[in-house]
């Protein structure tokens, strides 16, 4: 009878020390966060921005590296990054921009605002000989979604190219893309109650064939399906976004994950949608 006893007392003991270490290590949002969402749920090509973070907390030799406009960068950005936009990179302007030969080598950190226009940038400068370089999974939204730190606002002051074709006219005619709505907020959901989805209208108002690309999402949590890629003009397809509350833990209160929609819309590139959760963790 006392060994039985001491086996359930040892059990409790032990149940009772994982318990505080999980849950005490949860208080903090953001450090559970960096923890559990590891590089196995990013492509090889791409880093995770909690990861990010640790390099700049222990001080490691990194580069940033922003692709997108003056204008997102201005925004925010994440402190000390350089500003190339895609549109201009080439072996001469990165050379321009103080990364050339001697920076083939160092570790380069590359992101945008989505991850699209960073992949990008991450095969130019694969092709130029880069072989230290990553792409920021998700983009300055799924670092802002997160709250993770380290940024800041303002013009850049360093050298960089001049934005080619700024006053570029549109013409009216063409593919237009249209969302029946850009955001839905899920509410309170159950951590083991299964994956939910809601499905949006993608509607073509143009004059054109609207083609969808790759879509995308800032987390992989988050994932789509969309009934056709090809939208004739006048018609419309439907999107599902689903959300899995158990893929991984997520931050603690309420937070957003966003759907990058690339389309062929000369004046909406890329479209997105916004989804709002808060997870009741353990149930």
């Amino acid at each position: 009878m006392s060994i039985k006893y001491a086996i359930f007392a040892i059990a409790v003991a032990a149940f009772v020390i994982v318990a505080y270490f999980y849950y005490g290590e949860k208080k903090d949002g953001n450090v559970a966060n960096e923890e559990r969402h590891e590089d196995e749920v990013a492509e090889s090509y791409e880093i995770h921005p909690g990861n990010v973070v640790d390099k700049i907390k222990n001080e490691e030799d990194v580069i940033l590296l922003d692709v997108r406009t003056p204008e997102e960068y201005e925004e925010i950005h994440l402190k000390n990054a350089l500003l190339l936009p895609v549109q201009e990179l080439s072996a001469q302007s990165l050379a321009d921009s103080g990364l050339g030969e001697d920076a083939k080598d160092r570790e380069i950190i590359i992101y945008c605002r989505s991850g699209a226009r960073s992949k990008t940038a991450y095969d130019i400068m694969k092709s130029l000989g880069y072989a230290n370089i990553k792409s920021v999974s998700g983009g300055m939204i799924h670092w802002e979604e997160d709250q993770y730190p380290f940024t800041e606002t303002g013009a850049y002051t360093g050298s960089r190219m001049i934005m080619k074709d700024k006053g570029a006219v549109i013409s009216e005619n063409g593919p237009r893309i249209s969302l029946d709505r850009s955001f839905h907020d899920f509410g309170v959901i159950m951590q083991y109650g299964g994956t939910i989805q809601e499905t949006f209208v993608v509607n073509n108002t143009g004059t054109e064939t609207l083609t969808i690309g790759d879509i995308t999402t800032s987390c992989s949590c988050t994932s789509t399906i969309i009934s056709a890629t090809s939208i004739d003009s006048g018609k419309s397809a439907e999107l599902t976004v689903i959300f899995n509350p158990n893929f991984h833990a997520e931050p603690l209160d309420v937070f957003k994950r966003t759907v990058f929609i690339p389309t062929n819309d000369p004046t909406v590139p890329e479209a997105e949608i916004v989804i709002q959760v808060d997870i009741a963790e353990g149930e």
